[in-house]
């Protein structure tokens, strides 16, 4: 009788070091329900075929016998790994988020400046605006 993926899951993630699926699923930014699900023989959860060789890695196996186990077929996998903005297991998730985030807040601050800029310098009206309606005043009556 042959093993069952998610037996042989279990044993390739505890062989690799990862005592809990929480811990697998913190290296991987992933929920450990997603683990749990790959582990449970009732669920009979897969992992998607883009974490694929980057979980592969983490287990010590090859992306080839990992999608095998699971029965998913390598050459598609394999053919998402070469697509661009692919995360490889040699990409660190931390620096692509924080250079994620950095680009957001560029782009708040840039438009921050905009905003400052159409209403002047010092805060003041742009031209035309003599009731002062950009810069939050507004005219008294009469």
């Amino acid at each position: 009788m042959s093993e069952s993926a998610a037996a042989w899951f279990r044993r390739a993630r505890l062989r690799a070091g990862y005592r809990s699926q929480a811990e697998l699923a913190r290296a991987l930014g992933l929920a450990r329900a997603a683990v749990g699900n790959w582990e449970s023989e009732t669920v009979a959860g897969r992992p998607s075929r883009t974490i694929l060789p980057r979980l592969a890695h983490l287990l010590g196996v090859s992306p080839d016998e990992l999608a095998a186990r699971f029965g998913i077929e390598s050459d598609i996998v394999f053919a998402e790994v070469s697509s661009p903005g692919f995360m490889g297991p040699g990409d660190d998730l931390l620096a692509l988020i924080e250079e994620a985030v950095a680009r957001g807040v560029a782009r708040g601050i840039r438009e921050a400046l905009a905003e400052q800029r159409a209403l002047g310098d010092h805060g003041e009206a742009p031209a035309g605006d003599e009731g002062g309606a950009a810069a939050g005043r507004t005219r008294e009556p009469g």
